[in-house]
């Protein structure tokens, strides 16, 4: 027996495949850095719009909780406004309910003393007030 026979035709006919596998392998190595180079841009593209688009938005929250707290301190400083305007009529009811009394008719109730403690106290005193009521 020869070795130049059968066996030897099936080699070449191995080796011939392998070839051809690994030349489309390469060739599909080669498809895909092509692939990952065209797609590459337009995903870094996407991803830069994306970030943009992020920023945009965290920006506008940004400024919208700015204004927030701009209207939390207005209305911090028109409360300190209406404390003041509530003492100051307060003490005006004061002296009419003690003139009614000087004139003999029945003492009125005032209304809730506010003008004890500062500003801060009294603020929270009326959150503890409206909380207990359920308001808040």
């Amino acid at each position: 027996m020869n070795d130049t026979g059968p066996h030897v035709g099936m080699r070449d006919n191995s080796i011939k495949e392998e070839q051809t596998h690994e030349r489309l392998f390469r060739a599909l190595e080669d498809m895909k850095a092509q692939i990952e180079e065209r797609v590459r841009p337009v995903a870094e593209q996407v991803v830069q719009a994306e970030v943009e688009r992020l920023r945009d938005l965290s920006e506008r929250h940004k400024n919208a909780l700015a204004e927030c707290l701009t209207q939390i301190d207005r209305s911090i400083l028109d409360c300190r406004t209406h404390v003041n305007a509530y003492r100051e009529r307060r003490s005006d009811l004061a002296v009419v309910i003690q003139r009614l009394a000087k004139l003999g008719a029945e003492p009125m109730p005032l209304p809730e003393d506010i003008s004890t403690g500062n500003f801060e106290d009294i603020i929270k005193a009326r959150v503890a007030g409206l909380h207990s009521e359920g308001k808040i």
